[in-house]
């Protein structure tokens, strides 16, 4: 169907008068618009609209020779009839140009007018830049169209993308038919918003023409919405256990206009507005977010949000939103006791940590979230070792050390000691070693599990003291570092010889093995290979050499814990707060980096506010361990209470 419009937008192609006609004709009205056809023109359905016509049958009492019509009658619908028609060669208008004439109708009484342009094309030539940039802050962006043929050019627009609508109240109707040598301007509007949220802010416009040699014509067209810059003062909104609501401010510093949009909303929040526009120049649009509590289950509920926008350095913003609510939450369990140290066996899930009040050994399963076994102790434990094969551990509480079957689950040996142990760790071939807290003294001491020998490596030249040991897992050695005391100093003893390897003077803090015990991350966050250390002899006052650093600003911090996943490829990472110190960690937050260049891939946020039922008062937690699961799809986060002794384990899974 050929509308009388040419222009797909233009509703109203032509305004015409009562002037058009005789006024002596008797005419209750003219059309609003006008048919426009041609003889050149396939026979087609046209349309034509008079006000007041409703929906009205129609006939026809007079038209231009030269227009056959395949029926005399019709009816409006809302005002708008429709005639199927075809214009006949007429030979007094073979010369190009517009020729003008009317068709009478009458309906519902009344009879109108209706404007019939007959048109003869000639050999018009379109002429049309290929390309168009439309910026947002020009008022007058036009694109110019001109005909330097000889004869009429029409011209439509039959594609543009969706943010660019024509102008009609700057457009000139007239000008979508063109004489020789005629000029005009289309005037465009773009929507800035529709731009920036298309993906694209490049298109095409695309022109049909009468132009025989270019009937059509792609215009390539891009938007410039200059260059805004997005600002926020934080990326990180906590409801706390209370807040339903918080305000967001959002800025603009550019030069540019910035168009914005939240994404990837959790049911339980919801933005006013959710997107905008921002002005150039230091603009700024308070938005607000509402927490429906409701719709949350106990604990800490938690969403990365997106703000989307059109600055060209920073397309989306993640934007951290978090909400607690009061409760024991289905992935947190309390752990009973006061935790003290713990091993962890991968192969098995199994977490093996020594704790007091109760005194008592427990092997729990991360897995089934629930204790497999407790084995009660006659003292507070202070530290524990577990041997490779998980068959036997040592737990050193006070004056002694207990030998424990993890087999049957009985305490088989317990050495009483003339001094209190700080540290113990399994050796080889039924020997342990333990350290003196509290100590400056230069040895290391050695106990024969299976005959109760015993053995002291006395230090010549180095005082040991209080020190923390760390077998080489499967190799014939145990590093010891020193606490409180710097530096810490790096011990390498062989387990053999039972003599100290080689002595550095450096601060290590603690050690955690990784991809197959070829690799040391050490507490001051650097990774060093363990060839570097246990095959020196003799002492070294030059430092380890880092082959990587496990950082999240320019500077690393003290690591608190870390762990290891081969299948995830992941090292998982609690740090101190501060540069030097172990204490405290960052609160709430575990740092998950990539385990062959130590880049930062995720951080992962625990809750850091625990309240196990409705009488207790919700206190604040730090997370001390964490370990994933044989799988790397699931992370154990051991948290102890910050002002007391309560212990809790979240269970978080791992983004993949």
């Amino acid at each position: 169907m050929k509308n009388i419009i040419t222009l797909s937008s233009v509703i109203l192609l032509f305004s015409c008068s009562d002037d058009f006609v005789n006024e002596r004709l008797g005419i209750s009205g003219v059309a609003e618009s006008a048919i426009i056809i041609s003889p050149a023109w396939e026979d087609d359905y046209y349309q034509f609209r008079c006000e007041g016509a409703g929906n009205a049958e129609y006939s026809i009492d007079s038209k231009p020779d030269w227009l056959r019509a395949d029926d005399n009658s019709g009816r409006f619908i809302n005002d708008l009839a429709t005639i199927h028609c075809k214009a006949k060669t007429e030979p007094g208008f073979s010369k190009a140009g517009i020729y003008i004439d009317q068709m009478l109708i009458t309906a519902s009484g009344k009879k109108y007018a209706i404007p019939v342009y007959y048109i003869t094309e000639g050999d018009p030539s379109v002429q049309v830049n290929r390309t168009f940039v439309i910026h947002y802050n020009n008022y007058n962006n036009q694109l110019e169209i001109s005909n330097s043929g000889d004869g009429i050019l029409l011209w439509d627009i039959v594609g543009m993308p969706e943010w660019l609508t024509v102008d009609m109240n700057q457009l000139n109707i007239s000008s979508v038919m063109l004489g020789q040598g005629a000029a005009a301007t289309i005037p465009f509007i773009l929507d800035a918003e529709k731009a920036a949220q298309s993906n694209s802010l490049s298109g095409s416009i695309t022109l049909q023409t009468n132009d025989k040699n270019t009937p059509y014509i792609e215009i390539s067209v891009s938007a410039d919405l200059g260059t805004p810059n997005l600002n926020l003062f934080d990326n990180w909104l906590d409801f706390g256990s209370s807040e339903t609501s918080k305000t967001f401010r959002i800025y603009n510093h550019g030069e540019g206009l910035l168009v914005w949009n939240f994404e990837e909303l959790p049911e339980w929040l919801s933005i006013s507005p959710a997107n905008g526009i921002q002005l150039p120049y230091s603009s700024s649009s308070d938005v607000i977010f509402t927490c429906d509590r409701n719709q949350l289950e106990p604990g800490l509920s938690s969403a990365t949000i997106h703000l989307k926008s059109n600055d060209p350095d920073t397309p989306s913003y993640p934007v951290k939103v978090s909400v607690r609510v009061p409760g024991n939450p289905a992935n947190i369990h309390t752990l009973e006791g006061n935790i003290f140290d713990v091993t962890f066996d991968k192969s098995t899930n199994t977490l093996y940590y020594v704790a007091g009040q109760p005194n008592k050994l427990v092997a729990y399963d991360l897995t089934g979230k629930t204790v497999l076994y407790e084995i009660a102790l006659s003292k507070a434990p202070t530290s524990l070792s577990i041997s490779e094969d998980f068959t036997k551990a040592l737990v050193g509480h006070g004056g002694m050390i207990s030998i424990v079957n993890l087999i049957n689950y009985s305490t088989t040996k317990i050495y009483e000691l003339d001094l209190i142990v700080f540290d113990v760790e399994w050796a080889n071939d039924g020997w342990f070693c333990y350290t003196q807290a509290n100590s400056s003294n230069s040895s290391l001491f050695w106990i024969n599990a299976d005959n109760d020998e015993t053995y002291e490596t006395i230090l010549s030249s180095r005082s040991l003291g209080t020190a923390s040991l760390k077998k080489v897992p499967n190799q014939p050695y145990i590093i010891a570092s020193r606490l409180n005391v710097s530096p810490s100093g790096i011990f390498v003893f062989d387990i053999d010889a039972k003599i100290l390897k080689s002595y550095s003077h450096e601060t290590i803090g603690k050690i955690w093995f990784f991809d197959e015990n070829k690799l040391i991350i050490t507490g001051i966050s650097d990774i060093i290979r363990t060839t570097s250390v246990t095959e020196i002899t003799g002492s070294h006052l030059s430092s380890t050499s880092a082959i990587g650093q496990l950082k999240v600003t320019d500077y690393p911090y003290i690591t608190w814990w870390a762990d290891w996943s081969e299948p995830a490829h992941s090292i998982w990472a609690i740090f101190s707060y501060y540069l030097h110190s172990y204490y405290p960690p960052v609160a709430a937050t575990i740092y998950q980096f990539e385990d062959n260049d130590y880049t930062l891939t995720k951080t992962y946020y625990y809750d850091n506010l625990y309240q196990p039922d409705a009488q207790t008062t919700a206190y604040e937690v730090e997370a001390h361990y964490v370990f994933s699961n044989s799988s790397g799809t699931e992370l154990s986060v051991l948290r102890k209470g910050k002002d007391n002794n309560n212990w809790s384990v979240e269970f978080l899974p791992v983004e993949l």
